[in-house]
């Protein structure tokens, strides 16, 4: 049997609620027993400008969006200019005739039935609900009940007005069925993936200062401060919010911090500052095309090498990536359950299109790590920084009852056992072999966990990360060649595992412009490279596009 998909998008511009409608819309497709995955593209305006999100729905798990639409659904003139030529044949398009006009398709009068059903400022997205709803076969009753139960506001009116839309839409698809049971899912992004994550593995307060990608971070985390018992701190910047968690996290606070690369780099200092206080710190770091401001909203893979070599001076750090939403869950977990194990930074490395596209997700989150407790010495004779056999020092904090006389120093200078500053040549080279013996028992604790992924079996190897791994898994279905996807996880310490492929020939997929991915691998693996495909314009790959490129590859 063919897999059945449908990809709908909806534009207009910022401000009109679409990001809104395509919410609601992959809702439907969830409720009637599809998959779905929705994905957002925006400028960087408050008003104006061009708006447009894109909900592919599928019987099958639906890893990325695709370009290619059969509904089209346009609030003005430069949505139907800019994607009119991606409707499939037989594709439906329908347009604000009040806005746009179109030799192909069907106007409707969306602006003019605004006013006739609501008395102040509208929003024209309820339109798009409404066409979902009559092209889907959608009945009106159950179409007011949407309604009700997705906005809080203009009840009455938005249902009038949708159902007026709703009367004047004439073609029909025979996609949903309307008796299936829905998935036993959650429809989340990414970044509310890594904010559960780090929660269920006892994340106690997430500071930030908005940064898109990372933004919705903050947002999420501050909507589920009461719920999840977790403080949501918006502070003044990126510098602020940095020294603020390692604070925290020497009062004895689990703590994360989130930001995009230009936010990440004013962390540096901070984030070497936890290398010498040896301070539990985990760090999101949401990549966007850079460098400085770059292109704010869109998604690139050019941090790469900035996360694995952040900071100044030499220190232990954890640095991994993930392939899913759902891996993005327990890898939040995990990193942060490391940095507390070993008093280090941890990074959880991303980017927009992971960070802020959503789909549905089942999990269970038995495997999660769990917060466990601090141990440390009582007493006296406690000394922050005490050598011991795996180089993790006792972690005490102040006011701890178990150990009331207990004197507690974190030092950025290097330091003795005690805390106490240092500047001789032997005590220094003491304390860097102390900290250093983490190493292996790092590389060893992040065994148990999954460090690498493939996906496939074929004998053509595909190597790649992050959400680019969505993309690959997604041409997957539309490539006449096989191939092996095989995805890096764990990159900082880089996976024992991987080393079956060492001095293989491969294709690199990434989005970076000077193969910063094909780089590290030739460093780690001496993989000889058979091709690279990149793609730097910040767009997501479209799958049969990307296909297409491989089966170039495969056959060059």
């Amino acid at each position: 049997m063919t897999e059945r998909t449908f990809t709908a998008l909806v534009g207009g511009k910022a401000g009109e609620g679409v990001k809104k409608a395509a919410q609601v819309i992959a809702g439907v497709f969830c409720s009637r027993g599809l998959h779905a995955c929705q994905d957002d593209d925006y400028q960087s305006l408050i008003k104006g400008g061009h708006n447009f999100s894109i909900v592919t729905a599928g019987d099958s798990e639906i890893y990325c969006v695709q370009q290619n639409w059969d509904l089209l659904i346009c609030f003005d003139q430069r949505s139907v200019d800019e994607h009119v030529s991606r409707l499939r044949d037989g594709g439906l398009l329908y347009y604000n005739s009040d806005e746009a006009n179109c030799e192909h398709g069907c106007g409707l009068p969306m602006n003019a039935l605004m006013k006739k059903h609501y008395h102040g400022p509208a929003n024209v997205s309820m339109a798009a609900v409404a066409i979902l709803a009559a092209v889907t076969q959608m009945s009106k009753d159950m179409l007011g009940e949407l309604i009700v139960n997705q906005y809080k506001r203009e009840i009455s009116e938005n249902i009038a007005y949708a159902y007026d839309i709703y009367d004047l839409v004439e073609q029909r698809v025979d996609l949903l069925s309307w008796d299936a049971a829905p998935l036993a899912s959650r429809f989340i992004s990414g970044n509310q993936a890594i904010i559960l994550g780090a929660w269920k593995a006892g994340l106690d307060m997430y500071y930030g200062y908005p940064m898109t990608p990372a933004s919705s971070l903050l947002h999420y985390a501050a909507l589920k401060q009461d719920s999840l018992a977790i403080q949501a701190i918006h502070a003044e910047s990126e510098l602020a919010a940095v020294n603020m968690a390692l604070g925290s996290a020497l009062a004895g606070c689990r703590v994360a911090v989130g930001s995009s690369g230009g936010g990440f780099a004013l962390m540096q200092e901070a984030f070497s500052a936890a290398g010498m206080v040896e301070a539990p710190l985990l760090c999101i770091l949401s990549s966007r095309p850079g460098p400085a401001t770059g292109v704010s909203t869109y998604t690139a893979q050019e941090d790469l090498w900035f996360s694995l070599f952040q900071g100044h001076g030499e220190f232990n750090r954890i640095v991994a990536t993930p392939d899913s939403v759902s891996r993005a869950l327990g890898l939040s977990a995990e990193l942060l359950s490391l940095a507390w194990e070993f008093q280090v930074p941890a990074i959880l490395l991303t980017e927009k299109l992971l960070s802020e596209g959503m789909t549905d997700l089942r999990y269970s989150d038995e495997s999660l790590p769990e917060a466990d407790p601090h141990g440390g010495q009582p007493g006296s004779a406690y000394k922050r920084y005490s050598d011991t056999e795996s180089g993790v020092s006792p972690l005490l904090f102040p006011g701890s009852q178990s150990s009331p006389e207990a004197v507690i120093k974190w030092s950025t200078h290097e330091h003795l056992e005690s805390g106490l500053r240092t500047d001789k040549a032997d005590e220094i080279v003491y304390m860097k072999d102390k900290r250093q013996k983490k190493a292996a028992g790092i590389e060893a604790a992040c065994s148990r966990y999954q460090t690498f992924s493939e996906y496939g079996d074929g004998e053509t190897i595909i190597f790649a990360y992050g959400s680019t791994v969505l993309e690959l898994r997604e041409a997957m279905k539309y490539c006449p060649e096989s191939f092996r996807i095989v995805a890096p996880i764990y990159l900082e310490p880089f996976p024992e595992g991987l080393a079956k492929f060492r001095g293989v020939s491969a294709i690199v997929v990434e989005h970076s412009s000077t193969d910063q991915f094909a780089r590290f691998l030739q460093w780690k693996l001496d993989i000889k490279v058979h091709t690279a495909i990149r793609k730097y314009d910040g767009r997501a790959f479209d799958p049969n596009d990307l296909a297409k490129q491989i089966v170039g590859a495969i056959n060059a």
